[in-house]
């Protein structure tokens, strides 16, 4: 390293431009980043499953269709880290934002629900990049004490696409037809990628000069030893979700509850884990001890749960009034969850594993979904739609996951001793 002078930065300083302006303007690109990711994905969800119908799919097509994007995304999470860590960011993220942006035009084209099914599952693969992509840039290119802060309100958009991207979609395809949305979600991804492309200089990791053995660091065995307890945690975090947005529409739907109220749950869910994401309150917990963050986190999305059950009630009112207090709930915990996690995945791996490390969280992170939207149709299926045992088996499994945190850092504070 050469210092140029007393009070002035070194070479190696000044070539990050993650200190002030440039810090800015690498964050919003992440933020935009992320936000088309799940824009993308959350877009997809009131529409997926009217069009495949519209089209002239059986009840058991739909299921496929709406399946297909799921399953491709799973496999491809994984292979996509490989990429992310063997090309670098920008170039697989650019491939990939123009790659999704082109198959959703795509849809506009299909004319049979066979070549819909084959487009959900080149959609979950090409778009299987993006969210990887995005959070190992975000690990790159934060400062260590700023990262629980960067991954918040990453997070935090997420929850934004969450409330808007739902919401969006069906007033579009109720005023200009599906094809419209899907235009204005390849758009929106072309927008992003000339972003990407312009202001690409804003993301220069800030560890450009360590050096690891690739050999041992970037080994599985190595990578799942190393993420054990984060991606325990998230597995059950998102099981519990699957069991969230799989069975709260169909309980309010059987018990006669206003659509109004789901739509109202799922929105107090996404402002609440928003609001906990960008407030002080996320970060300086997860500075203090990741486990922390994780286990409270994770706790109170299990006691949200408990109270979305209803606690055997059956009253139509009183279950309205847990749903949305339950949710309320649910959402203070994730807010508190994602960034810990998040933050702890980045912090664990040297730059050169952070696409594997993020590719795995992302294919756990699917894998939960659809264990917990399984498992809540099968525990419907033997309760009955109005019972709460979904939730509270949902509840069981992420308060074990909760634990985990706290055993291995028990653990760690031992054999330090």
């Amino acid at each position: 390293m050469i210092t140029l002078g007393k009070g002035r930065r070194t070479m190696a300083e000044s070539a990050l431009p993650f200190t002030s302006q440039g810090n800015r303007v690498g964050l919003w690109l992440i933020r935009a980043l992320v936000f088309a990711a799940f824009f993308d994905l959350f877009v997809q969800y009131p529409v997926a499953a009217p069009y495949a119908v519209a089209l002239g799919a059986s009840s058991a097509l739909v299921g496929l269709i709406v399946a297909a994007y799921s399953i491709a995304n799973l496999l491809a999470n994984v292979g996509a880290g490989i990429v992310l860590d063997r090309w670098g960011r920008t170039r697989p993220l650019l491939v990939g934002l123009i790659a999704t942006a082109a198959v959703v035009a795509g849809y506009t084209l299909v004319r049979s629900p066979v070549q819909l099914v084959g487009l959900r599952l080149l959609h979950g693969l090409v778009v299987a990049v993006l969210a990887p992509g995005a959070f190992a840039l975000a690990g790159d290119v934060a400062r260590t004490e700023d990262r629980a802060r960067v991954m918040g309100s990453n997070g935090a958009v997420i929850a934004v696409a969450a409330i808007v991207a739902p919401s969006f979609a069906g007033v579009i395809q109720e005023r200009g037809g599906f094809h419209t949305v899907f235009l204005f979600d390849a758009t929106l991804l072309l927008i992003v990628a000339c972003l990407l492309w312009l202001f690409r200089a804003h993301l220069r990791p800030l560890d450009l000069g360590r050096s690891i053995t690739m050999s041992d660091s970037t080994r599985w065995s190595t990578l799942l030893r190393q993420q054990f307890a984060p991606y325990s945690t998230i597995l059950g975090f998102t099981v519990a979700l699957g069991v969230l947005v799989t069975h709260v529409p169909e309980r309010l739907q059987a018990l006669g509850i206003s659509p109004a109220v789901r739509g109202a749950a799922f929105s107090l869910y996404g402002l609440l884990a928003a609001a906990v994401m960008i407030s002080p309150v996320s970060g300086r917990l997860i500075r203090q001890q990741w486990s922390i963050g994780a286990a409270v986190g994770a706790g109170l999305i299990a006691l949200g749960l408990l109270i979305a059950s209803g606690l055997g009630m059956s009253s139509p009112t009183i279950v309205e009034w847990a749903t949305l207090f339950g949710a309320a709930v649910f959402g203070f915990g994730f807010g508190l969850l994602f960034p810990a996690v998040t933050a702890e995945v980045a912090r664990r791996v040297p730059r050169q594993a952070r696409g594997r490390a993020f590719g795995f969280f992302y294919a756990v992170y699917s894998l939960g979904v659809i264990l917990g939207a399984l498992a809540a149709g099968w525990l419907a299926e033997f309760g009955g739609l109005t019972s709460g045992w979904p939730f509270l088996a949902g509840a069981l499994v992420v308060a074990g996951g909760s634990i985990i945190p706290l055993v291995e850092r028990r653990v760690r504070e031992e054999a330090a001793v």
